[in-house]
């Protein structure tokens, strides 16, 4: 039993360190490209493409690098969360949740089972007056023991403790 115990604490704190690096990387890409996206005007001469830069910016992310460090699955199951609908007030889920929906949709590189779990939300969301919708994402990515919020938190403290160094 004790054994059991020690490699569920050994498998945890290796998916924390996954979210851990995951909120790094995006909170260093997606500061330029989400803060520049909320200016009125930048003149004439200056032309924002924001298509261009969503693309831009997910050709630097490292999809397999990301989901290989993942062994309890949890960035599917954030994935497949947001599309199902948990955290519909959340800011910061709108951003991932809008991200990845234009990567599954316009990017080549996004690795099938991304694409699946997304998918796979989008069908668990398909009932609408349902709230808990997202809560089937937990059957199917049964390893991961966090809820979207849980992971969302995470994030915004891995993320903050970036920004500081």
């Amino acid at each position: 039993m004790g054994w059991r115990l020690i490699i569920l604490g050994i498998v945890t704190l290796g998916s924390l360190f996954t979210l851990h690096l995951l909120a790094q990387d995006f909170m260093k890409l997606s500061k330029p490209l989400f803060m520049s996206s909320g200016k009125r005007d930048l003149g004439p001469s200056l032309r924002y493409n924001r298509t261009a830069a969503l693309l831009d910016f997910e050709s630097k992310i490292n999809w397999n690098k990301i989901l290989q460090t993942d062994p309890l699955k949890c960035a599917f199951s954030l994935v497949c969360q947001l599309a199902a609908g948990a955290e519909p007030q959340d800011a910061q889920a709108k951003i991932i949740y809008e991200f990845i929906a234009f990567s599954v949709e316009n990017s080549k590189t996004v690795p099938a089972p991304l694409r699946e779990s997304f998918e796979n939300g989008l069908q668990y969301n398909d009932n609408l007056k349902a709230k808990d919708n997202y809560k089937q994402c937990y059957r199917r990515y049964p390893l991961c023991l966090y809820s979207a919020r849980t992971m969302l938190r995470f994030m915004s403290l891995f993320g903050r403790e970036a920004d500081e160094k």
